[in-house]
């Protein structure tokens, strides 16, 4: 498998590991083989995408890139309870827009596809799964995934922003706009989490309340609290500054601080941007008592959490992406006010 595997990168002109798959070690575990399917999967079919579809990505990296990271975003769906945060969220919602129905189907082939590629003992059994596979999913699966292997991950709007640029999108969008009565690009970048049964063959996009109440007034109905700022698609308020949201927030009410869930230090407004830290939905009022408790715990060194004495909470979660410090701020906040955590 590794001299057949070597053979591939040679013939696409990057000789060695062009897929990165020996940065664990020198043998294919169960993941690269998976991988590796995926490429041969999706390969043949990107050569015949829509040329405005190609235009959108860097062709030699193109295979390398999605049979890694739609590999990781399909392992999510699969999942015994498969709920989906961020950019998984908003191409799982870009996916059933397209598919429909054929949506399970791809779900059910990757599967099969994991089974296959796990079972492999030689290359030209890896490569049969991934011809299989490659059949199922068909010219409009190939479109979506060449659009969630490019887009950088854990950046939704990134994701949402290239939608537009896909063949038939406004079509698209249109028939989820009359079914659902939510545009299909809001409905991506606005889900808190998607949650699919295979089994049952459905899919359940969870909204923030604006979001479902803006949809249900309709447009021209809004009366909005708060004004100025940016308007972001899911329906919040953004800043680019600490002080421009509180002064047009004001007071957060007696007893009460506005505190960030995403914490608004330095390095997290240069790794997301200002507008993903000083927003309404990650701008909140909290008790004064709890937001001291919250922060005194990012201060404090909780070997149950980092798993190391060394660093305070603040310095482990720093480095963890937008999705998991939002996930861990909301927990923390929860776990305080029952007395779970103190």
């Amino acid at each position: 498998m590794v001299r057949s595997y070597g053979r591939i990168c040679e013939q696409r002109g990057t000789p060695g590991d062009c897929f990165t798959l020996f940065d664990d070690g020198p043998h294919l575990q169960q993941d690269d083989k998976l991988r590796i399917a995926m490429a041969l999967a999706v390969g043949p079919a990107l050569e015949g995408v829509d040329a405005e579809v190609r235009a959108m990505v860097d062709p030699t990296r193109v295979l390398a890139t999605v049979s890694i990271t739609i590999t990781a975003y399909m392992a999510l769906l699969v999942a015994p309870e498969p709920v989906s945060k961020g950019v998984v969220a908003a191409f799982s919602v870009l996916l059933w827009g397209y598919l429909g129905f054929e949506f399970f189907e791809l779900i059910r082939a990757y599967a099969l596809l994991s089974e296959e590629a796990a079972r492999a003992t030689t290359f030209a059994e890896l490569r049969e799964a991934g011809e299989r596979f490659g059949r199922v999913i068909g010219p409009n699966s190939v479109r979506i995934l060449v659009l969630v292997g490019t887009a950088a991950v854990g950046e939704t709007a990134a994701l949402a922003s290239k939608a537009p640029m896909l063949p038939g999108f406004v079509h698209t969008s249109r028939a989820v706009e009359v079914n659902t009565g939510l545009s299909l690009v809001d409905a991506a970048v606005g889900a808190e989490r998607v949650i699919v049964s295979v089994p049952e063959s459905t899919i359940r996009v969870v909204l923030p309340m604006t979001a479902v109440a803006m949809t249900s007034k309709g447009e021209g109905d809004q009366s909005p609290a708060i004004t100025g700022g940016k308007l972001l698609l899911n329906g919040h308020r953004a800043w680019r500054s600490h002080s421009g949201i509180t002064n047009a927030l004001g007071s957060p009410g007696n007893s009460k601080r506005w505190h960030h869930i995403v914490e608004q230090h330095e390095s997290n407004i240069n790794r997301f941007g200002p507008e993903a830290i000083h927003n309404t939905e990650n701008v909140i009022p909290l008790d004064e008592g709890l937001h001291t408790a919250v922060s005194a715990l990012y201060s404090s060194k909780r070997r149950f959490i980092t798993g190391t004495d060394k660093l305070t909470v603040r310095q482990w979660i720093r480095t963890q992406s937008y999705e998991a410090q939002r996930e861990f701020g909301l927990r923390a906040m929860e776990n305080i006010r029952r007395g779970v955590w103190k």
